[in-house]
């Protein structure tokens, strides 16, 4: 008997709540197919070996050598996440003249020096970021040049974003500052923020969120079962015996919404140009 009585309560409990599990069910589908197209869009292999495998050229002398090769390490773990090569490369030669100015010369500079070493993670000038950095006397500053997918992602903001990032972080010194570009540009770089969730969590919180739900839905639809407009009233009909509106009185309240100066993401191709070589490049830099 007592059997028989927990078989049809789990059978009304799943009748009750089965459009729910459906719910559920569709969540963890999705959660599936998201997380296995972000394992695979990580897992994407480098097509491009024409390249040089370097990607930190620490001209001014700024890092130590174990330094040099934690950022060549840290990159190489970096660049499949977001299917783009991150080159570093530091000088401290002057830029500007009474021809060029300071912005042209390190934006020339930097496009022309990934242009030539024909990076691109998908090909030769294809998917990539360069970060200039130059540490010569009066004209000490950086510049980020952008190509393929980055120039598609980065507009003025998120290029202003990884500036920022190696400018403050040059208060740490140069180490600091130059994984902070690493890792600013890949945070920026669409879906992987969110490529660092693991597929566990993310089936939880889809799962959690539908239960909630189910759990909300049937709090109110009991709400509404035993309390009515006219649950105390005999008949069950309300009677109106009078219909009138009366005007009071008439208050009017204006505010000024002030609009939000912090903006978002730009749309991608911030400072976008082509390079000596002809190929479309984005980016910008600041002096310090």
């Amino acid at each position: 008997m007592e059997n028989d009585f927990k078989k049809e309560a789990r059978k009304q409990y799943l009748k009750y709540f089965r459009v729910w599990f459906i719910v559920a069910g569709v969540l963890f589908v999705i959660a599936l197919f998201v997380g296995g197209a972000k394992l695979m869009n990580k897992g994407g292999e480098r097509h491009n070996s024409y390249a040089p495998a370097e990607r930190v050229y620490d001209y001014a002398d700024v890092l130590t050598d174990e330094e040099e090769q934690k950022l060549r390490e840290y990159i190489a773990k970096k660049e499949p996440e977001i299917q783009a090569d991150i080159v570093l490369v530091t000088i401290s030669e002057p830029m500007e003249s009474r021809s060029v100015s300071w912005e042209k010369a390190m934006r020339d500079y930097a496009d022309d020096f990934y242009d030539e070493n024909n990076y691109g993670y998908n090909g030769v000038h294809g998917n990539g970021v360069l970060l200039l950095d130059n540490y010569f006397e009066g004209q000490a500053g950086s510049w980020l040049s952008t190509c393929g997918n980055v120039y598609e992602a980065f507009g003025d903001y998120e290029i202003n974003q990884v500036l920022d990032a190696v400018y403050y972080g040059l208060d740490d010194g140069a180490y600091k500052a130059y994984k902070a570009y690493i890792d600013t540009t890949c945070y920026w770089m669409p879906g992987t923020s969110a490529s660092t969730l693991s597929i566990p969590i993310i089936l939880v919180i889809s799962f959690v969120v539908a239960l909630v739900y189910a759990l909300i839905h049937l709090h109110q639809k009991k709400a509404q079962d035993t309390t009515q407009a006219n649950t105390y009233v005999a008949g069950g009909k309300p009677v109106m015996n009078v219909q009138r509106d009366d005007f009071i009185r008439k208050s009017v309240t204006k505010r000024h919404i002030e609009r939000s100066s912090s903006g978002g993401s730009s749309g991608g191709r911030g400072g976008s140009h082509r390079s000596s070589s002809g190929v479309s490049h984005g980016g910008g830099g600041r002096r310090r």
